[in-house]
């Protein structure tokens, strides 16, 4: 696995959006290490550092200006609607979350006296429902949701920003990123903490998805050198798009019968899984099979995952 650090300096500035998020709170604990100032965005507000400067901002109503944001010249974009039901329920507001939001931060971003880098993440649904795997680069995009629509709409427009040479950047589409959730964090955004903590209070889990499916689950801290091995490598990651996963696929079963012994080896006692009937709308996103194949990015940056899912888990619930 790669641990890999921001080579960045003191006179640089990165700003976070969705810090508060999974990935946003361990990408901050990373470039803690570094000399950069960090800016992160929340809508709630926190208390600044002399490292941190917290800054309570909503990406769709308020406006950026220069008072609120210095120069910056790294953005990790990790802000926005995560909900594939919450999107059809309300895909304007959908749409406003994941596209306007980015669009008025990098409305202001040209506006700087110099080109910054910005790197979003999105989904490695947005290329639909597969028929082959692993899926890659060259996978037709095929999005069968509201909200992989929003994710990639997002992505194009970052790609003609690009080409208009008013920023630099990439985006990123994660596999299914596991980790533990903090307790301000989304609990629908950490399936496999919900499971252990079911588990752990002795519930049955129940499931309705088909246990059979698999999914490429990929570790937060992989996700986080991802992240920083494409700011460094920006020359070679400009203007395009990368899966990020660990290249394995996992049942879904098998991942949740893991958590429910990790859990078990705590309590002495292991709950059921029991198969029950799909609630209404469920999107059939949820029924697919992926796996990922990162190698365009591994040979654009040298950035390499830790595959062993069971290993990580047994470390993360010990």
């Amino acid at each position: 696995m790669s641990f890999i650090k921001m080579t960045i300096s003191s006179r640089h500035n990165v700003l976070i959006t969705g810090a508060r998020g999974l990935i946003g709170t361990a990408l901050i604990e990373r470039l803690k290490s570094t000399k950069c100032s960090l800016f992160c965005q929340s809508r709630a507000d926190h208390n600044s550092t002399s490292r941190i400067r917290w800054i309570q901002h909503n990406l769709v109503t308020d406006s950026w200006t220069k008072r609120r944001l210095p120069v910056i010249d790294y953005v990790f974009h990790l802000a926005g609607q995560t909900s594939i039901y919450e999107a059809k329920k309300n895909p304007v507001a959908d749409l406003e979350s994941n596209i306007l939001g980015l669009l008025k931060l990098m409305e202001y971003l040209k506006t700087q006296s110099h080109c910054p880098i910005v790197i979003i993440t999105g989904t490695a649904t947005q290329a639909g429902i597969t028929r082959k795997n692993p899926i890659n680069e060259k996978t037709r995009d095929n999005p069968c949701t509201f909200y992989d629509i929003s994710k990639l709409s997002a992505e194009m427009y970052l790609k003609q920003y690009i080409k208009e040479g008013w920023v630099q950047g990439c985006a990123l589409r994660l596999g299914n990123v596991h980790g533990k959730r903090q307790d301000s964090q989304n609990i629908n955004r950490g399936i496999l903490d919900k499971i252990y903590l079911q588990a752990l209070s002795g519930k049955t889990i129940k499931v309705f998805v088909k246990q059979t499916c698999k999914r490429d689950y990929i570790c937060i801290d992989d996700v986080v050198s991802a992240l920083c091995a494409a700011a460094n490598n920006a020359k070679k990651t400009n203007g395009q798009t990368f899966y990020i996963g660990s290249g394995k696929g996992t049942s879904i079963g098998g991942a949740f019968r893991h958590v429910i012994s990790l859990a078990a080896l705590k309590t002495g006692k292991r709950v059921k899984i029991k198969n029950v009937k799909a609630p209404g709308g469920l999107s059939e996103i949820e029924n697919r099979n992926i796996v990922i194949d990162s190698s365009k990015f591994k040979r654009a940056t040298g950035w390499r995952p830790n595959d062993d899912f069971y290993e990580q888990l047994t470390q993360k619930y010990a």
